[in-house]
């Protein structure tokens, strides 16, 4: 489960900018049962699928994990879970992401 190392990411990552969020077909009550019992600390918003851009409304299996570039742009994609060497292989992408510069800070 990717959930743990998502928190742990969050927190650990904030500082340089890094943004966790997490989307769930779950009522906001087991939503925040599921936040305390696995410890989620970044923010969870229900999934409605016709609110959301249509690139996501394109995703059908869960949980899929997407990691985004700071200007938005999708750079890797998991579907399905998130674990073994695959955590420490997206950790890195992360920490190479995070090592770019922002996009205000290149003019």
């Amino acid at each position: 489960m990717e959930v743990p190392h998502l928190a742990k990411w969050a927190q650990r990552y904030k500082r340089q900018g890094l943004v966790v969020i997490g989307l769930s077909m779950a009522s906001p009550k087991e939503q925040r049962e599921a936040a305390q019992r696995f410890g989620i600390t970044y923010p969870l918003f229900l999934w409605e699928r016709e609110k959301l851009p249509s690139l996501l409304r394109r995703i059908t299996a869960t949980p899929t994990t997407l990691l985004l570039d700071r200007k938005g742009r999708i750079v890797e994609v998991q579907v399905g879970l998130l674990f073994g060497e695959r955590l420490a292989v997206w950790e890195r992408k992360i920490r190479a992401l995070l090592q770019e510069r922002p996009a205000h800070a290149q003019r």
